[in-house]
């Protein structure tokens, strides 16, 4: 099992993820690349139901002088410890990326090469 995220391991077709960072929010969590039922329902018993609060639970770990590897890192892990690991670097990757669009350099793709 991998020990951290990689935007390699994500699952994702180019245009289902460039229809995502390019199409507006709505708020529902299905919304996301990588999130599945399961996902949502899990979500949902954490309090977060909304693509929102998934965005605000993001950037929650983004603290000063964190690196984008490491801010991705604790979203990752915080996914494995409420329980979703299905899709997971999927879903860790979608949101950074769309974040980025909003937030100009929250999410540094060369950081993993």
């Amino acid at each position: 099992m991998a020990d951290g995220f990689h935007p390699n391991d994500a699952r994702i077709d180019d245009g289902v993820l460039e229809a995502f960072l390019n199409g507006a929010v709505t708020g529902e969590l299905r919304e996301v690349p990588g999130i599945d039922r399961a996902a949502v329902k899990t979500l949902r018993k954490n309090d977060v139901t909304t693509t929102f609060q998934l965005f605000g639970k993001f950037l929650k770990f983004k603290k000063e002088g964190r690196s984008c590897k490491k801010h991705c890192d604790k979203f990752w892990d915080w996914l494995g410890e409420i329980g979703i690991n299905a899709h997971r670097s999927t879903i860790v990757r979608s949101v950074a990326e769309k974040m980025d669009t909003m937030f100009p350099g929250i999410y540094v793709a060369n950081e993993f090469d």
